[in-house]
């Protein structure tokens, strides 16, 4: 089965199937992680077509998709739904704090946002895609808090983060390159997808709610959805 779908505008791409679980492995086809950068070229929407998704879950800030307001708002091809989780993307923005800090922040002040994007998951029944700009640090997140339900072990949800880099590097260079104006000089390091972002994250999550279903209930998901989103990708 495909795992990373090469694309132009649609980068870092890749289904959350594959990886053992409980009960067996995470099943293909389900859900697909992506960063998009920019409206999808004809190759992109191919592989989406191909991976059959009708269902895009946007995670971007609200600035950037008012900056830049997204290819499949609009499109009857596609149900499309924009739920922030950091409002300013954390691959670029000019901070000095530390990942695992900005990952914090995610957890507790747009826990909110979380609960309504996991409702949303739980109740698809579809193959969707959610997505942020680059697809490493919001998309990260869900795709950790996914994979976590399902349970996955810590060693492969790290290993799904940490790839992530080798993905968009291309992207990266591309863009500076061609001098387009998305990435800012020096902000190199803050694509990088190293482990220790990710193993630091789960164990906050362990740490303070006993792990992804107390983080869960914490946050106001029902026992139903929790149940759904077990269920997701087994």
């Amino acid at each position: 089965m495909q795992r990373y779908y090469a694309g132009e505008n649609i980068v870092n791409c890749r289904d959350l199937g594959g990886y053992a679980c409980r009960g067996g492995v995470t099943k293909y086809g389900i859900a697909l992680r992506a960063g998009v950068f920019r409206e999808p070229s004809e190759k992109d929407l191919e592989n989406l077509r191909s991976f059959g998704v009708k269902t895009v879950i946007d995670l971007r800030g609200d600035e950037e998709a008012a900056d830049m307001p997204s290819w499949f708002e609009n499109n009857p091809e596609f149900s499309y739904h924009h739920v922030s989780l950091l409002e300013a993307n954390p691959a670029m923005a000019r901070s000095n704090a530390p990942m695992t800090e900005i990952y914090e922040r995610c957890l507790s002040e747009y826990s909110g946002n979380i609960a309504l994007v996991l409702k949303i998951v739980a109740a698809l029944d579809e193959p969707f895609m959610f997505h942020c700009f680059c697809g490493k640090d919001r998309t990260g997140m869900l795709a950790a808090l996914l994979l976590s339900a399902a349970g996955v072990c810590k060693e492969d949800i790290i290993a799904d983060y940490e790839v992530s880099y080798t993905y968009i590097k291309p992207f990266v260079e591309r863009e500076v390159r061609n001098n387009s104006g998305l990435i800012w000089d020096g902000a190199y390091e803050r694509f990088y997808s190293h482990g220790e972002n990710m193993e630091h994250i789960l164990g906050y999550i362990e740490e303070n709610f006993g792990g992804v279903e107390g983080y869960f209930r914490k946050i106001g998901l029902s026992e139903a959805e929790i149940e759904a989103l077990r269920r997701k990708l087994i």
